[in-house]
Parts: C-alpha cells; structure tokens; sequence
C-alpha cells in the first residue's frame, strides 16, 4: 500500500511537471522493486487520476470544446471563423493524430525501453526546456498567437511532439508546451492545448488496457489513483504558474541533472 501511494504522488507530481512521468515511473519501480499483478494496469489507474485532475481543472475549456464542436457541426463553414470551441476542437484532433500512430506501432517497444536509454531521454527533455528560455517568443516578440491566430500546422507540428512523448523519459507537456512557445502561441494557450490534447491520448491508452482491468490489484490501484488526483491537482497549478511567469525552463536542469544521474548508473561495465 504505502509503495502505491509514493508511485501515485510520484506520477502525479510527474504527469504535469514537464520531467516525464513514464520515465520516473519506471526508474522509481526498479529501485523500490514493487512488481503488483500486473504493472501496466497500474500505471493505467494512476493516469486516469491524473485524467480526471486534468478534467477537473480544465472543466470549462473541455465543455466549451464539446459544445462548439457538436453546435459547429450544423455550420462547419461559419464555425471554423466563428466558434472558438469549434476551432479548439479541431485542433486537439489534428494534433491527436501523430500519438495515435505513434502509440499503436511502438505499443510493444516502449515497455521494453532500457533504463540507460531513459536517463538519455531525461537529458533531451532538459535540453529542450532550457532552450524555452532562449526561443519564448512571448519574452521578446509582440506577435504573439492567440487561438484565432494559431493555425492547423502549430496544431499538428504540437501534436508531433507529443507523439515523441510516448517514449519514456521525452516528457508528454515539456515537448507539447515547448514547441508550442517556439511556435510563438502565448503561454496561457501554450499550457491548456498541452493539457487538452492529452486528455485524448491518456483515455485511448486506458481504452486500450481494458483488456488487463481483471487483473488489477484493487488495493494498489485505488490508493494510486486517489494520491494521484489529489497531488496532480496541485502539480498542475503549480506548473500553470511557472508557465505563465516565464520560468518553465528551470525544470531543464533537473531533467539533465537526472538524466545523467540515471545514465551513469546503469551504463554497463
């Protein structure tokens, strides 16, 4: 019980804080040698509380997206000038396309990724969230992109990054919001089409595990979703407010420090 609840704070923590939370997830599950009855549908009950904290954070935004597309439908044309929801919903499918590809042909591999090979991926995430504090466009351009702004291309090209995400240790919001801020979308929108494209991926990977749900260990995974609602919650406000002020890039130098840490470690002898 109490190795469920660290590895829920842990993923929840990590979910949102752009440092990979597949990647910790995995370093931390060899340390504390916890092995339930089935390791993949536990890291499932810990994303679907990370899911739901998404959703209750972003609750305004999901039923606007909703709505505008289902009201878009009737005037697509006029919609797509028009509707804000309509267009927001457009995008999160554009940008969804890549990671279903991506996760459907790579399932297998990426369970199977070396613990070195995580450490390297760590040290590419910190790469490229320090270069946010250099290429912010929101730090030294006036021609800043809102949502009536942001194209299809932004939307895709996000949602490719995204796709590179599903290797443990590239973290999901550090690639998503970065590119999103070299793309020049401002930081508000940089971090909610981050959050709302996730949602889509994260309920197609428990869509999928639906298969292994007979084979949960209900104790471990409850106590990992609660912990992971809870403390996702907070991690989520959290990096909202580093975003907003511009300091996103501080957590490049934890992933580095980590990444390498992780490498050196487990680099054979």
């Amino acid at each position: 019980m109490i190795k469920a609840v660290i590895l829920g704070f842990i993923q929840a923590i990590t979910e949102f804080l752009p440092v990979s939370s597949s990647g910790h997830l995995r370093i931390i599950e060899h340390f504390m040698n916890f092995h339930s009855e089935n390791i993949l549908s536990f890291e499932v009950a810990l994303h679907f509380g990370t899911f739901l904290a998404t959703c209750l954070i972003f609750y305004k935004d999901i039923l606007n997206t909703i709505v505008g597309f289902f009201t878009g439908l009737k005037d697509i044309n006029n919609a797509i000038e028009n509707n804000e929801g309509f267009k927001m919903s457009l995008m999160v499918i554009i940008a969804s396309i890549p990671v279903a590809i991506t996760g459907l042909l790579l399932e297998r591999y990426i369970g199977n990724l070396e613990l070195q090979r995580i450490g390297l991926n760590l040290i590419i995430t910190g790469s490229i969230l320090l270069l946010t504090r250099r290429f912010d466009k929101n730090t030294y351009s006036n021609d800043i992109k809102d949502l009536s702004s942001m194209t299809y291309k932004n939307a895709f090209i996000i949602g490719l990054a995204q796709s590179i995400a599903i290797f443990p240790g590239i973290s999901r919001s550090g690639m998503t919001i970065s590119v999103a801020l070299f793309l020049g979308l401002n930081r508000d929108l940089a971090g909610k089409f981050s959050f709302l494209i996730s949602l889509p991926a994260i309920f197609g990977a428990l869509l999928l595990s639906i298969k292994d749900i007979a084979d949960f260990n209900i104790t471990y995974a409850l106590a990992g979703f609660v912990t992971a609602f809870i403390f996702g919650i907070i991690a989520l406000k959290f990096l909202l407010s580093f975003l907003k002020n511009g300091k996103l890039f501080y957590f490049g130098f934890y992933c580095m420090i980590a990444g390498m840490a992780v490498f050196f470690y487990f680099m054979p002898l």
